[in-house]
């Protein structure tokens, strides 16, 4: 007897349709979380970005205003803004070995050769032993400061030999001119400076929004290296002061001081921003650091 055989039944329109619109539903809904988690990484990275650059720029004007000296350090500040201060910024420290009628041989401490070599020479300064301020000696576009022969500081009455070495590092022996100051006696505390410039202005990375500058200045400002170092940062970055006396001075002010030997730190305000903005924002993502420094070369009061 012959066997039947049934065809093979097939999907109806109504199921192909339902298998449609399910995995219609399952593609939007994974769509949706990729681009979710997409805008998460990009938010999340935004924010990196804008903390990290806070925190460089923190850094770096920490280590050099830190250095700072209380009294004549500060020459400069934007009164206007707030955007700039310049400071004159120790380079190395050491002891006055011998005076001469226009110059000065010192017995400086061993630093990195690399901070040397980035550094120009503004001139000196020389503490007083008697007020413990340092009167700061301008050099210049002809003067210099140069390797002298070590006999000049470690031989005979006048022997600095804890200059010599730091750490297995040697030191060296100068001369600089100009001339010191007239208070200067041999075995005066001095250290080599150069001028230093923070400042906050349009960005030659980001077109329309701010670049923290660094310019080093050095002999009557005939050396000059200036660079962009850190950036975006908003139009809202800027300089705050603490000034004397401490004890009724302890909130910044926005206002400049008349005098600037009164400064006694700076406040710093760092609204970093992201280099780039989501695709769902109109502006980038921004990272608000305020932080203090306070200096820490002062005289005893």
């Amino acid at each position: 007897m012959p066997r039947s055989h049934s065809r093979p039944r097939g999907f109806t329109i109504i199921e192909i349709l339902t298998a449609l619109i399910i995995i219609a539903v399952i593609g939007l809904s994974m769509t949706k979380l990729i681009i979710g988690q997409t805008r998460s990484f990009q938010f999340e990275n935004g924010a990196r970005r804008s903390r990290a650059a806070a925190r460089s720029a923190m850094n770096i004007l920490i280590t050099d205003l830190r250095m700072t000296q209380d009294k004549g350090g500060v020459t400069a500040v934007d009164a206007v803004n707030n955007r700039r201060v310049d400071v004159r910024v120790p380079i190395v420290f050491g002891f006055v070995c011998e005076i001469t009628g226009s110059s000065v041989v010192v017995s400086l401490v061993a630093v990195d050769s690399f901070q040397v070599a980035s550094s120009k020479y503004g001139g000196y300064a020389v503490r007083d032993s008697v007020t413990g301020a340092y009167t700061y000696v301008a050099a210049a576009s002809g003067d210099t400061i140069q390797a002298a022969a070590p006999n000049r500081c470690h031989v005979g009455p006048n022997i600095f030999a804890d200059t010599a070495h730091v750490n297995g590092r040697p030191g060296g022996v100068f001369i600089a001119s100009p001339a010191p100051p007239a208070s200067t006696g041999v075995g005066s505390a001095v250290f080599v400076w150069q001028t230093v410039s923070y400042e906050f202005k349009s960005s030659g990375v980001f077109p329309g929004r701010y670049g923290l500058y660094r310019t080093v200045r050095g002999r009557a400002n005939t050396d000059t290296l200036s660079e962009e170092l850190i950036s975006p940062f908003s139009s809202s970055a800027r300089f705050g002061y603490y000034t004397n006396p401490a004890a009724t001075n302890d909130v910044p002010s926005t206002t400049a001081p008349g005098v600037l030997s009164a400064i006694r730190g700076f406040q710093i305000y760092l609204p970093a921003e992201s280099s780039d903005t989501m695709p769902t924002r109109n502006t980038p993502q921004q990272t608000n650091l305020t932080t203090a420094v306070f200096f820490k070369n002062t005289r005893i009061q």
